[in-house]
């Protein structure tokens, strides 16, 4: 019996071709909307002075161009010890605030396009899913290729990896769009220069229950074990991107 395809089906198949797209052309990289586009109901200077607590860091110990740098939201921000979790990997946290992908947008020209790195790890788009304004999965990956526009435009050569949204306990309801959210960005992740990387099912038990034990008590953030599961995907991962 012949299988139809389902609306979401069709979609995804639609972003694959998007991002085979991306990947085969490499100037003046640009992005076509598929969703009405969202306004913001914050201001995207919130977290400046997170921004400029970077640049300070950055003046005082110097940039060093060419590592691995991780961009994103408090998911980031809390790795406490990133940095020897990875290790002998060169990363970079610039994780801010519960930031947004417009937020990253807005400060990539500041915070990542002078540290030229080679990996771009990318945690992203939860909290515009789960916002006090509602916001649709394709309004979300609308946001993210124009974030991927902008950087392969200034660093065509920097690998950019998409770690999955976590299906956090606390944002059950949101589930099923996060789970768009995620199918969306990785059916666009092909090519040499943009990833995808699943870390939800190391924060799931076999019967498919939450682990709770690698949440903090808001049961939104990871703890100190969570972390571990998380460096137990990313080191490898990230030690076959950096090569």
């Amino acid at each position: 019996m012949m299988k139809h395809s389902t609306p979401t089906t069709t979609l995804i198949l639609v972003i694959a071709l998007l991002g085979a797209s991306f990947s085969c052309k490499r100037s003046s990289i640009n992005y076509q909307p598929i969703a009405e586009a969202f306004e913001p109901d914050y201001q995207l200077n919130r977290f400046e002075n997170e921004i400029k607590n970077f640049e300070k860091e950055d003046t005082e110990k110097g940039i060093k161009k060419g590592g691995i740098l991780f961009y994103g939201s408090s998911s980031w921000r809390i790795w406490k010890d990133m940095k020897s979790d990875l290790a002998p990997l060169p990363v970079l946290n610039r994780g801010f605030g519960g930031s947004t992908i417009p937020e990253l947008i807005h400060y990539t020209e500041r915070t990542v396009i002078p540290h030229k790195p080679k990996v771009l790890v990318i945690y992203g788009g939860e909290n515009d899913l789960t916002g006090k304004k509602y916001k649709s999965a394709e309004q979300m990956f609308d946001s993210y290729r124009q974030f991927i526009s902008i950087i392969q435009n200034r660093l065509p050569k920097t690998k950019i990896c998409f770690v999955s949204m976590k299906l956090s306990p606390s944002r059950r309801k949101h589930w099923e769009t996060v789970k768009k959210g995620n199918a969306m960005v990785k059916a666009f992740s092909t090519g040499k220069y943009l990833s995808y990387v699943d870390i939800n099912p190391v924060l799931f038990n076999p019967n498919g229950t939450v682990k709770g034990e690698l949440y903090t008590q808001d049961s939104l953030h990871l703890n100190t074990q969570g972390y571990r599961e998380y460096t137990k995907v990313l080191l490898p991962f990230l030690t076959k991107k950096y090569k």
